[in-house]
């Protein structure tokens, strides 16, 4: 039998062929099965009925873990003095605790806690609560570059403005520490298995140019962050690298890297002081994060660092997104996200698979892909929508598994 045919999952031996073997596994290894999990939205969990199918489906595909939404618009869907109950279109019965009962009925599948961390509201009529962070402090909103809360955008400016809604501004020592004390409250009552963070970014480059940031930028740089190129472009930046650029240029190039770096630092302090909160419980409580898969788009463009946040230690996980496209660009941004970690980083990746818009064939082939780079292992996007194929969500986990096995060590830059 040779290593190409060879069995290589599940990896059970006795002692006696473990001793007969030992040489030829030095050779071949024993492949380690890729890790799988699943999203899981919290419009899926409104009741027990669907608590009990996520929970009976998940422990019937043998997931390591779940990631379950529980903070989607700045609510709670579990028990909190900090944050609103879901309101509607969310139809929770009274008294039911949808975190609570998904830990019990999983058990003891691992739970971890998935909350949206900028992304406050997506209608246009905020919710009514008084507790809700959108009622709150107008400074701990999100502003464009022209002032103007996007609590104000209608349906068409947030459209144009590629906005998904109101959100709060990653620049509000305010909001930050209000959603670390989410997390603390959180992490205190429930016995979460880690906690997982969404939405820790900008939405876009034309955000935050009028905020506190913006006046300790002019101070320190004599420039108006509205003023800088708003776009840098990939031959932009290797001009500037190469100092092949006209110098004012290269300022103005220059300047903007340095509003990205500035607006970039503002997220980062938000993970790090949820890090810091996670360790104070003296729990081991992962952290890990939804992420852009470009690491170039990610920072300039919306200030998500998250290299930074793996070459800082604050970060235990990281899922990119590489929901959409063919095979080929799907395997390209996840081979961006394993170049872009520091050797010998000890941090997962995930890869955050589109599931509910393809094939099972397109799935495997796109795990395929992830595994011959070395990822931890595979994120579903999303279990309730898995539910509703025709066939249900084992057709997916078959084709991840079917070719069972990571093939090569993960690329790394040298």
């Amino acid at each position: 039998m040779t290593p190409e045919t060879m069995p290589e999952r599940p990896c059970h031996f006795t002692l006696p062929r473990l001793l007969a073997m030992l040489a030829t596994l030095l050779l071949t290894g024993c492949a380690q099965p890729l890790a799988t999990t699943a999203w899981v939205i919290r419009y899926d969990l409104e009741n027990r009925t669907e608590v009990d199918t996520i929970c009976v489906t998940a422990k019937e595909l043998h997931l390591d873990h779940l990631l379950v939404q529980v903070r989607g618009r700045g609510d709670a869907f579990y028990q909190s003095r900090l944050a609103p109950s879901p309101e509607p279109p969310a139809t929770i019965a009274p008294g039911f605790d949808p975190l609570a009962a998904t830990i019990a009925a999983c058990k003891p599948l691992p739970i971890h806690a998935w909350l949206n961390v900028y992304y406050l509201w997506g209608d246009e009529s905020p919710s009514a609560s008084t507790l809700h962070p959108a009622n709150g402090d107008p400074e701990t909103l999100l502003h464009d570059n022209n002032g103007r809360s996007v609590a104000d955008y209608d349906a068409t400016e947030r459209a144009l403005g590629w906005i998904e809604g109101i959100y709060a501004d990653p620049a509000s020592t305010a909001y930050r520490d209000l959603f670390t004390r989410v997390v603390a409250e959180l992490v205190d009552r429930y016995p979460v298995a880690g906690i997982h963070l969404d939405f820790v970014r900008y939405p876009g480059l034309r955000y935050g140019q009028t905020s506190p940031i913006a006046e300790r930028f002019r101070a320190r740089w004599g420039l108006d962050p509205r003023l800088l190129p708003e776009h840098l472009l990939a031959p932009d930046l290797r001009a500037w690298l190469a100092g092949e650029m006209p110098p004012g240029d290269r300022i103005l190039a220059t300047a903007a890297l340095l509003w990205a770096e500035q607006r970039a630092e503002a997220v980062t302090a938000l993970v790090s002081q949820v890090r810091h909160e996670l360790e104070a419980t003296g729990r081991d409580l992962p952290l890990s994060a939804a992420v852009l898969s470009d690491p170039g788009r990610a920072f300039l463009n919306h200030g998500q660092d998250w290299p930074t946040w793996i070459g800082q230690g604050l970060i235990d996980a990281v899922y990119p997104m590489a929901y959409f496209g063919p095979e080929e660009r799907v395997g390209s941004q996840l081979r961006d996200v394993t170049l872009a970690l520091a050797p010998g980083s000890k941090t997962q990746v995930w890869a955050g698979l589109g599931a509910y818009i393809k094939e099972p064939s397109e799935i495997g082939a796109e795990a395929e892909t992830a595994r011959d780079l070395g990822v931890d292992g595979i994120a579903l996007f999303s279990l309730g929508h898995l539910l509703q194929k025709p066939a249900g969500p084992l057709p997916y986990l078959d084709a991840i598994r079917s070719r069972s096995g990571h093939k090569h060590p993960r690329p790394r830059l040298l």
